[in-house]
């Protein structure tokens, strides 16, 4: 492992849509160079401290780029399968599925909260008549077609979904909105679609 080697990973890590495969060793390997070159600033002539000092830098900045793109992707899959398609991180280091699979239970944990307290108190307010499931629960089954899973771009006031529900996004943020809001933030540049099909 080299810096050589890392600049190649992370440009295709930029050209790849989803997570190139890397060996499930590889932040370990990372550490082992990264500590290489620590232990090279101790050397006695200035000059090879000097490119020590320059290799590290240019290798933590290489580094935190990659690390950044992956998770974004991590975090996208992680997303969509908590919202109920089959995905699998084909390609994750050990780090990186650790990571997906605590992300994946947590979005389940706060999706399921946030449907409790939803769907329940919409079920009292309006019980549906005669048999067959009530509206809460076809729209929990529905929710995939209704709404859209996006990744916020930049900060957004407080606005009130299709759905009727009030919306505070920040830069970052992962949501699910109704279509027809998701599509006004993807066309207005404030967010990006990472609904995988």
């Amino acid at each position: 492992m080299d810096l050589e080697d890392l600049r190649l990973i992370q440009a295709n890590e930029r050209r790849s849509k989803g997570l190139q495969m890397l060996e499930r060793s590889f932040y370990e390997k990372i550490g082992a160079y990264i500590s290489a070159l620590e232990d090279k600033r101790h050397g006695t002539s200035d000059s090879s401290v000097m490119m020590a000092d320059n290799e590290l830098r240019n290798a933590k900045s290489v580094v935190d780029d990659i690390f950044k793109r992956r998770i974004g992707k991590v975090i996208k899959m992680a997303t969509t399968k908590a919202f109920g398609l089959d995905i699998h991180p084909e390609g994750a280091t050990s780090v990186e599925l650790e990571l997906f699979e605590q992300l994946v239970d947590l979005i389940r944990k706060d999706k399921s909260r946030m449907d409790s307290a939803i769907f329940r108190k919409g079920a009292q307010a309006k019980p549906r008549k005669g048999p067959g499931k009530n509206n809460a629960t076809e729209k929990r089954k529905n929710i995939g077609k209704d709404f859209t899973i996006v990744r916020i771009l930049k900060d957004i006031p407080v606005f009130m979904g299709a759905d009727g529900h009030s919306y505070k996004l920040s830069e970052q943020d992962v949501a699910a909105l109704p279509k027809i809001n998701a599509k006004a933030l993807c066309g207005r540049n404030v967010a990006e679609d990472i609904t995988v099909e």
